[in-house]
């Protein structure tokens, strides 16, 4: 290796600690980034981790998904995935932890929390009325997705019109992956349908009602028209109640997972 090793600058440590990593983690990664492989003695001259906490923090990061080990080499050395590389398996073990963890409370809390609520408590529900008014808010909501995007489409066209399906599609390609799409056995918009199945998982059923999005299992809008003295007219509904795109995710799940995935 060069002896003159490259400097990383101080916002990578800043942000290496922003997604869950430690002072030690950090050093033992960015050193591994610098010099290249390294078994854990070397590891440890070379960073400011100590030799006594050197095996324990490695087992940290290997957990994680941020290195690998080569149990070929004697001693062991130890690579640093690409960063890419262990982003995506650091927040796929932090997701799969969170959703296993999560399941343990409610599990066990929910009951008890439900048996001291002895009121109801009020909600705003938020009515956008206009197509325009409407769409635009969903948009803003696929907008402002990170991890997911769930539409049910009672009709294509009309999320085709409103951009709304180029907006999904552009997420897409920033690298959002997981998204699910649902739509009407029905629908004349075979084209789009099969557009729509090269950039997420489409399922079909034989009746949608309304247009859902939710995003991200925290949000969501509800998009109804209705005929009204002959001209049809948009409504969306929304609400500030943090439960809101949770029940609106739990619908949409059982809806997608008893429909038939299309070929």
């Amino acid at each position: 290796m060069a002896e003159n090793t490259p400097t990383i600058p101080d916002k990578v440590t800043t942000a290496l600690a922003g997604v869950g990593l430690t002072q030690y983690e950090i050093s033992l990664y960015l050193t591994l980034i610098k010099h290249g492989p390294l078994n854990a003695r070397d590891l440890s001259d070379k960073s400011d981790v100590p030799y006594s906490r050197i095996y324990n923090i490695l087992s940290l990061l290997l957990d994680k998904g941020y290195i690998t080990r080569d149990d070929n080499q004697r001693p062991s050395t130890y690579t640093a995935n690409p960063p890419d590389e262990a982003l995506m398996l650091a927040r796929k073990k932090v997701m799969d932890d969170f959703a296993s963890h999560s399941k343990v409370i409610v599990e066990e809390l929910n009951d008890i929390y439900l048996k001291n609520i002895d009121a109801p408590f009020q909600v705003s529900l938020l009515v956008y009325r206009g197509k325009d008014q409407v769409f635009k808010k969903a948009s803003n909501l696929i907008n402002g997705a990170e991890h997911s995007i769930l539409v049910a489409a009672s009709s294509l066209a009309d999320l085709k019109e409103a951009g709304i399906i180029d907006a999904v599609k552009e997420k897409r390609q920033k690298g959002l992956s997981d998204i699910k799409i649902l739509v009407e056995q029905n629908d004349p918009g075979k084209d789009v349908v099969a557009d729509l199945a090269k950039i997420g998982q489409v399922r079909v059923r034989d009746q949608i009602f309304g247009t859902g999005i939710a995003v991200d299992a925290v949000d969501a809008i509800i998009i109804l028209k209705a005929s009204i003295f002959a001209l049809t007219s948009y409504f969306g509904l929304k609400s500030d109640f943090k439960g809101f795109g949770s029940i609106a995710l739990n619908y949409f799940n059982y809806l997608f997972n008893t429909a038939t995935e299309y070929k």
